[in-house]
């Protein structure tokens, strides 16, 4: 049958709660869970208390090593390409339940999406953090949701705390890094029907020369080339997990000269919609 979405994953299927916590147990090439490419409704935080894995996220291979830390975001298509003895946790948390400081936090990281490795102190503190987490999660009629959601709390706060932490050592927060923050922010949600950097300008209450200036100035790309980034990932996607046409792919990303669509497709991936299709599928 084709396929015409991505597969998409939803909290509610498994819990009522808000949240998912499982434990992740040793698993090696053979035992390692299958699971096709999907998107989920809500972000992923993960703990690997030790060993080896590697996950596919959006086309950019992650590699994680002994005791770290990693989040996937809603909507970001993704899929496990290998595990040896890793070990940890998972953490499924509908984005509503962050309070405005740790979901800035965890949309910032996701800009930039490195894996984070932890120090032992770190690593123990977050293990007897989801161990009592689990307990809660677990038994919720006997300790309650509000005593659950308030450990919640505590586990989010420690990985924002982590990524917090990462991103300061990794980027300077002058005031042109903030709007160009903003503005990716903007793009993650608008890129289907706002196409325009005049309108994201507008949006941020500034000039569309000024975005352009601050955009360049700390990405080394314009304005312009992070609104074509953005389309054009989320059309790699659907071309390579769905069966729909080029040209439904095309009015699905807001574009109603599908030819239009596979002229800069081809300008901006080097290749055209079709030739992109052909290849990854057959890798």
């Amino acid at each position: 049958m084709p396929k015409k979405s991505i597969p998409l994953h939803y909290l509610s299927n498994e819990s009522a709660l808000g949240i998912s916590l499982h434990r992740i147990d040793r698993m090696n090439r053979v035992n390692a869970p299958h699971m096709d490419a999907h998107r989920d409704d809500h972000g992923n935080f993960f703990f690997q208390e030790d060993g080896h894995a590697r996950l596919m996220v959006d086309f950019r291979e992650v590699e994680l090593r002994g005791s770290g830390v990693f989040c996937i975001m809603p909507g970001q298509v993704h899929y496990p390409l290998e595990t040896e003895g890793s070990y940890g946790w998972f953490l499924g948390v509908d984005m509503s339940l962050l309070d405005d400081h740790h979901r800035a936090v965890v949309e910032e990281y996701a800009l930039h999406g490195f894996p984070i490795s932890l120090d032992q102190e770190q690593a123990d503190l977050l293990t007897r953090s989801l161990h009592l987490l689990l307990g809660f999660y677990e038994a919720p009629a006997q300790y309650g949701h509000p005593v659950m959601q308030s450990m919640l709390k505590t586990c989010l706060g420690i990985f924002t705390s982590l990524f917090e932490k990462e991103i300061l050592q990794r980027t300077v927060h002058t005031r042109p890094s903030v709007i160009t923050s903003q503005f990716r922010k903007l793009l993650s949600q608008h890129f289907k029907t706002v196409k325009s950097p005049s309108e994201y300008a507008g949006m941020l209450s500034i000039t569309s020369s000024y975005l352009n200036e601050v955009v360049k100035e700390t990405s080394g790309q314009p304005v312009s080339h992070w609104i074509q980034n953005e389309v054009m990932m989320e059309a790699k996607r659907l071309l390579y997990y769905t069966d729909l046409s080029i040209k439904e792919i095309a009015f699905g990303l807001g574009y109603e000269d599908h030819t239009y669509f596979s002229r800069l497709f081809r300008k901006v991936a080097g290749k055209s919609a079709g030739q992109f299709r052909e290849e990854f599928r057959n890798l």
